[in-house]
C-alpha cells in the first residue's frame, strides 16, 4: 500500500505543479489576452507549424541513430525502429516524472534487444552529459547575441530561482534513504555495485566511439533543430515574423530550463518564454503568451502522439 501511495505520489506531485503553473498562466492573462490567442490560432500560418513539426520529428529520428554510435561499443547492432521507439517512449514518461524517461528508455530497449538495461543506461548517461556542453554552447552564444546582457543575466536568475523548490528536499531524503539501504541490505548493496559497474561500462562508450565526426554531426543537427522549430513556429504568427535570432535564442534559453524543472515543461515553458520577450525585447503580453502556449502545446501533443505510437508498435520488436 504504502508503496503504491509513493508511486502515485511521485508521478501527481511534478503534474500537479505543472497544472498550477497552467492555471497561473492562464488566470493571470487578461481577456484580451485569452481573446488574443484564439484569434492567433485563427490566423496562425499552420504551414510553418507543420514544417516545425517535420523538423521535431527529423531531431527526433537523429537521436535515435546517432545512439547507434555508442550502442556499437558495447557490440550492439539494434534496429532503428527499436532505437526509435524506445527513444520517444522515453520522452512520454519525461512528462510524468522529470527525467524518469531515460530509465524507461533503457528499460524498453533492453527488454526488446534482450541485453543488460546497466549498460543501456550508461549509454544514455553519454548522451545527457553531451546535451549538458551543448546547452551551456547554446546559452554562451546566447549570451553574446544579447545586446543588452545585464537584462539577460537578470531573467537567467529568475529562470533558475522559478524552479521546484521541493526538489532539493526530495533529493535529500531519497539520498538518506538509498545510504540506509546500501549500508543494511548486503543484497541491496551487491545489485548497486553491479549496477554502477554496469553503467561505468556503458558510459565509457563515448571513449571507445568508432566514427566520432558522424556522432558530432548528428548532435550540431539535433540542436540546431531544436532551435529552428521554435523560430519556424514563432513564423506562424503575423506578428512574430520580424523576431530576431537575438529573441530567439533567449526564449530557447528560458524553454529549456522550464522543461528542466517540471514534467516537460508544462504550465512553465510558455511563462518563461513569453518572460523572455516581454522583459527583454518588449513585446506585448498578449503576443508573447500566444507564442510561448502554442509553440509548447503543438510540440507537446506531436510528442505525445509519437510516443503513443511507439508504445504500440515497439511490441512488434520481438
Amino acid at each position: 500500500m504504502k508503496n503504491k501511495l509513493f508511486k502515485v505520489l511521485k508521478v501527481s506531485l511534478p503534474v500537479s505543479i505543472g497544472i498550477y503553473l497552467t492555471w497561473y498562466f492562464i488566470s493571470n492573462s487578461s481577456e484580451s489576452e485569452k481573446d488574443y490567442f484564439l484569434k492567433s490560432l485563427s490566423e496562425a500560418n499552420y504551414l510553418w507549424i507543420l514544417l516545425a513539426l517535420v523538423i521535431a520529428f527529423l531531431s527526433h529520428l537523429s537521436r535515435a541513430y546517432r545512439w547507434k554510435y555508442l550502442l556499437e561499443t558495447l557490440d550492439l547492432k539494434p534496429k532503428l525502429s527499436l532505437m526509435y521507439h524506445s527513444v520517444m517512449i522515453g520522452y512520454i514518461i519525461n512528462l510524468t516524472i522529470p527525467r524518469s524517461g531515460e530509465l524507461a528508455r533503457a528499460a524498453y530497449f533492453s527488454r526488446y534487444q534482450k541485453t543488460k538495461p546497466d549498460q543501456i543506461f550508461g549509454t544514455i548517461v553519454i548522451e545527457r552529459v553531451v546535451d549538458l556542453i551543448m546547452f551551456a554552447l547554446v546559452f554562451f552564444i546566447a549570451f553574446l547575441f544579447q545586446a543588452d546582457q545585464e537584462k539577460f543575466n537578470q531573467f537567467r536568475q529568475i529562470s533558475t530561482s522559478s524552479s521546484n523548490p521541493l526538489m532539493l528536499p526530495i533529493f535529500i531524503v531519497i539520498g538518506v534513504l538509498l545510504i540506509i539501504l546500501l549500508v543494511g541490505f548486503k543484497k541491496v548493496r551487491i545489485k548497486a555495485i553491479n549496477f554502477l559497474k554496469g553503467i561505468t561500462q556503458g558510459a565509457t562508450a563515448i571513449l571507445r566511439l568508432k566514427n566520432k565526426t558522424a556522432f558530432l554531426m548528428h548532435t550540431l543537427f539535433i540542436w540546431s533543430g531544436y532551435l529552428a522549430m521554435l523560430w519556424i513556429t514563432a513564423l506562424a504568427l503575423p506578428d512574430l515574423q520580424n523576431i530576431t535570432i537575438n529573441a530567439v535564442f533567449a526564449c530557447f534559453i528560458g524553454g529549456t530550463i522550464a522543461i528542466g524543472a517540471t514534467p516537460g515543461g508544462i504550465g512553465l515553458y510558455p511563462i518563461m518564454v513569453a518572460g523572455a520577450l516581454i522583459e527583454m525585447y518588449g513585446y506585448d503580453g498578449q503576443i508573447a503568451k500566444s507564442f510561448g502556449m502554442l509553440m509548447w502545446t503543438s510540440q507537446t501533443a506531436f510528442m505525445i502522439l509519437l510516443g503513443i505510437i511507439s508504445l504500440i508498435a515497439i511490441k512488434k520488436e520481438n
